[in-house]
């Protein structure tokens, strides 16, 4: 629960009840010492009643000492005079002078009673009397209780005196008895309280006398608090009582004298409210007066406070809600004073208007986030911004200008917002882009990077050029923000307002916020921008090659995919130039990529619009033709064809370049863009093979290169797994007709195929890299075969084909020495060959491994010599020592007399060089003697045997007209 709180008024009225607490507690404080005055003097009255009865009993007992004295010296008192008939007289005549008497009497030494002031009417003893019996034994004055008398039925004090004879003896006693009726005198003589009373009371609590006389003489007080209090105190003393009736009353008491039974007490009685009453009516009456007091002031300050100050906190109270709730142009309408409340209004109103100033800048700040999330163009933010600034943030205008970089501090209008119509959308309003004079605001916004604030355009000497402007157009202040990006100032941001108390800190700081949202802003634009622009690059760089500008295979195979996607028939050109890799090569790749610029410029100028034509890869070029016309693929396979028999130009050369096509088709040649593209590379090397330059798939071709990619798998495992065999090819002298040597040519014992040629797993081992362990294997285990055979007495050669990879494998030569060590081999009977292609793939490395290897002894031939491109200067160089004529010219020169000029030239060539020549091929009779006319050295071929394993090889050996090695063997 909230804790209730006391308003301003409740708060005055409270100030007032404690300004006048003070008075209340000076009352009851004066009520309080006039209560413990009047008590006092009430105390003393009463002290001083019992005292003077306490005194004047005193002096009646002395006086009745004389007058017993008196007495006793009266010859009538005597039992034994003759004048005892008078004594009763005599003693009434002595009680008339005296009224305090109730009684003189004289009683006989028994006690018996025989003279009295009053008429005895029955026979009296006073024996038990203590003032008799204190009489008889002290033989002077005895003083007895307060008792009622035999005789006249009064309380009253007895005195006993003796009377003694001439010898001493004591003859009788004379008493008198002493009423309390002085006690009455005296009290009416003194001026007690009304409903004062007076009471004498004896040690066990009876009541002897009382005035005003009310029935209780003789009654017993002694369970009563009086009696309880006269007990304890025993002495004079004040103590205050509540009577029986629960009245609390005052009480003054004092011993009166002692008796033979104890103390007698005197008690006077004073009602307490009789003692307080004026004391509480002037309590009252002053009370009753403040209290008067009281309301008029509670009334003049429930008033007052209302016309003095409540109507002025509600003002501020009014315009604190207003502002509370949105309003920031409330304000309290208090005239501004130097009193407190004239103060306060002041305060809250400049607070309230920096409020509006700051609620302002913060509308303007959010509206400026807005425009800048919302944004997708640099000029629309800018007017975005002002618009906002303007109509959110209640401006008079705002603009942004950009500086011009040629022109420094010259700025150019980006955007403009004008608070209403008269304000000139074309131009600033105050025409601040003109910035070349001196110290001027655009200037010194540039110079220092800070912003340039103006409250107050009329007084601000910086902007007296300006100030006609501004009256004219309402602009009391203004802001220059400058923009910043990237650590540049690119410009600035004005505002305007018709607010002379516009721009204070805090607004400063959230509109520097706000521009620098907007340079952000700008910042995130441009940056979008730039990264929208690479982005289409990116994109294009994605789809389009880089080169030729053609689209890439990426956008082919989407293309593609599009028409598999709706079932679109198609069909795919796969376009592949012949022999590029050699004009890289031999011209340079920047030629090579001018080349391949052309051929796609020729190429898409062959194409119909809808046909897409793209780059693959390298030399790869591929079309896609939508549909199955058969009509318009050979229409433009063959008008790509007819383009390409023209030369290019290519810098100073001009080049011939062909190329090769592969054709596939969707769906029938497949329904997937991986196999579609694998099938059209399927389909060129199938029309290269076949010597054509147009190939359609054929399904057959897949079928055999799976077959390739499942050997080329298992290749490994088979040189693992001891699959591997040599067959050895007869070598023989065409003059002597001997054998000259072998050549080891490798096979492939499949577990499941059978045997495998080499032409069907060499070119894969080529393309895998498995060239090198395959090679190694043949070597060693020739090199081992050569060791068995020299063993035997067989001097045989074997020549063992290395391949480029192995001709430059930088580790061949070492693991050749290792062989030879392993095997025991002579080096004398390995000789190696390679292949002309091979050595002219890099001819300065190749000759150098050739140089090493001559080093060590082996014979080096070169293979299919008239294939290559080697020159007679290369040639030279190499130490070789024979060449072996390929078999395609030797088994065609007996039909063709080009082939036949090859050779015979070659084998002339060779032996001029001092080299041995080896005609491979050899299948004829008509073959081998034309070689032999030739002199041509040695003939290898199927006319002599076809490679043999090893067993069938030394079989065949020992049967043969051959069988005998070049030691004669």
């Amino acid at each position: 629960m909230k804790p209730a709180t006391l308003g301003l008024r409740g708060r005055l009225l409270l100030l007032v009840l404690l300004a006048v607490i003070p008075a209340f507690a000076l009352i009851g404080y004066t009520a309080h010492l006039q209560r413990q005055q009047v008590a006092a003097d009430v105390e003393e009255q009463a002290l001083g009643v019992v005292r003077s009865a306490a005194r004047e009993q005193r002096q009646l007992i002395s006086m009745t000492r004389q007058l017993l004295m008196s007495m006793a010296q009266l010859p009538a008192v005597d039992p034994a005079s003759d004048r005892l008939h008078a004594c009763s007289d005599i003693l009434s005549m002595l009680r008339k002078p005296n009224p305090y008497y109730t009684n003189f009497g004289v009683a006989a030494p028994d006690g018996e009673m025989y003279c009295s002031a009053i008429p005895m009417h029955r026979q009296v003893n006073i024996t038990d009397r203590s003032y008799f019996q204190r009489a008889m034994r002290s033989r002077d004055l005895g003083i007895g209780d307060y008792q009622i008398g035999r005789l006249t039925g009064v309380p009253a004090i007895n005195f006993g005196y003796p009377v003694t004879n001439s010898k001493g003896k004591i003859v009788s006693v004379v008493f008198a008895a002493l009423n309390l009726s002085w006690l009455e005198e005296m009290v009416g003589g003194v001026e007690l309280p009304d409903g004062s009373s007076l009471m004498v009371i004896d040690n066990l609590g009876t009541v002897l006398a009382r005035y005003p006389t009310n029935g209780l003489a003789g009654e017993s007080i002694r369970g009563d608090a009086l009696f309880m209090a006269i007990k304890q105190q025993d002495t004079e003393s004040v103590v205050t009582l509540h009577e029986r009736r629960g009245k609390p009353v005052l009480h003054a008491i004092a011993p009166l004298h002692y008796s033979t039974s104890g103390r007698i007490y005197i008690s006077v009685g004073i009602p307490a409210d009789v003692v307080y009453a004026r004391v509480n009516q002037h309590l009252y009456r002053n009370t009753l007066l403040l209290a008067m007091v009281m309301l008029l002031v509670f009334a003049a300050a429930w008033f007052g406070s209302d016309i003095l100050v409540l109507r002025r906190i509600r003002a501020l109270q009014n315009a604190a809600r207003k502002l509370a709730a949105g309003d920031m142009s409330s304000r309290t309408g208090l005239p501004e004073g130097p009193e407190e409340l004239g103060q306060l209004a002041g305060t809250f109103d400049e607070m309230a208007g920096a409020l509006q100033r700051t609620n302002r800048a913060l509308r303007t700040l959010s509206a400026g986030n807005h425009a800048v999330v919302r944004a997708t163009d640099e000029p629309g933010l800018l007017l975005s911004l002002c618009d906002n600034i303007v109509t959110f943030g209640g401006y008079r205008a705002a603009w942004v200008g950009y500086r011009d970089e040629q022109v420094p501090g010259q700025l150019h209008l980006k955007a403009l917002a004008p608070r209403e119509n008269d304000v000139p959308i074309e131009k600033d309003p105050l025409v601040l882009f003109d910035s070349q004079t001196q110290n001027h605001p655009v200037q010194e916004v540039f110079a220092n990077g800070e912003v340039f604030v103006s409250r107050d355009v009329a007084a601000d000497p910086l902007m007296e050029p300006w100030r006609v402007a501004a009256k004219r157009y309402g602009i009391k202040a203004l802001a220059l923000l400058p923009l910043q990006v990237n650590h540049r100032i690119i410009g600035m941001l004005a505002i305007f307002s018709a607010d002379a108390e516009a721009f204070d800190v805090t607004e400063i700081a959230l509109l520097e916020e706000a521009a620098e949202d907007l340079s952000y802003g700008i910042r995130a634009l441009r940056t979008m921008e730039a990264h929208e622009q690479a982005h289409a690059t990116i994109s294009h760089m994605a789809y389009y090659d880089a080169l030729t500008d053609l689209p890439n295979h990426t956008q082919f195979d989407e293309k593609l995919q599009e028409r598999i996607e709706h079932a679109s028939s198609a069909v795919v050109l796969f376009v592949d130039l012949n022999r590029f890799r050699e004009i890289n090569e031999a011209l340079g790749f920047h030629r090579g990529d001018t080349l391949l610029r052309d051929v796609g410029v020729r190429i898409s100028r062959c194409l119909a619009d809808d046909i897409l034509l793209a780059r693959m890869r390298g030399n790869e070029f591929a079309i896609l033709i939508p549909g199955d016309n058969s009509r318009v693929v050979d229409k433009t396979v063959k008008d790509i064809l007819s383009a390409m028999d023209n030369p290019f130009e290519v810098d100073d050369l001009t080049l011939d370049v062909s190329i090769t096509i592969g054709v596939v088709r969707y769906p029938e040649h497949g329904d997937d863009v991986p196999v579609l593209i694998r099938r059209a590379e399927s389909a060129v090397r199938q029309a290269r093979k076949d010597g054509e330059s147009v190939a359609e798939y054929r399904s057959e071709n897949e079928e055999l290169g799976q077959r390739r990619l499942t050997l080329a798998s298992e290749l490994r495992r088979a040189i693992e797994h001891d699959e591997l065999v040599l067959h050895y090819h007869p070598k023989i002298e065409m003059k002597t007709e001997y054998l000259w040597g072998v050549e080891a040519l490798l096979r492939w014992r499949h577990p499941e195929w059978g045997l495998i040629p080499p032409d069907q797993f060499i070119p894969l081992a080529e393309e895998t890299g498995l060239i090198k362990p395959l090679t190694d294997w043949v070597l060693e285990n020739a090199m081992c075969q050569s060791t068995r055979w020299r063993h035997n007495g067989m001097q045989v050669p074997i020549s063992v084909n290395l391949s480029a990879r192995n001709l430059h494998d930088r580790h061949l030569t070492q693991k050749i020495e290792h062989m030879l060590y392993i095997c025991d081999t002579d080096v004398s009977l390995v000789n190696l060959e390679l292949t002309e292609s091979a050595l002219m793939m890099n001819p300065e490395k190749s000759l150098e491994t050739l140089n090493k290897l001559n080093e060590r002894g082996f014979a080096l031939f070169i293979d299919d010599f008239g294939t290559g491109y080697s020159s007679l200067s290369y040639l030279q160089k190499m130490p070789v020592s024979a060449l072996k004529i390929d078999k395609s010219f030797v088994q065609a020169m007996l039909s063709s007399p080009e082939s036949l000029t090859i050779v015979s030239s070659t084998i002339a060539m060779a032996h001029d060089l001092g080299l041995l020549v080896v005609a491979e091929g050899v299948e004829t009779a008509a073959e081998w003697q034309h070689l032999q006319l030739l002199e041509c050295d040695v003939a290898q071929g199927y006319y002599i045997s076809k490679p043999l394993p090893i067993e069938e090889f030394e079989l065949w050996l020992a049967q043969s007209p051959y069988g005998r090695d070049r030691s004669g063997n």
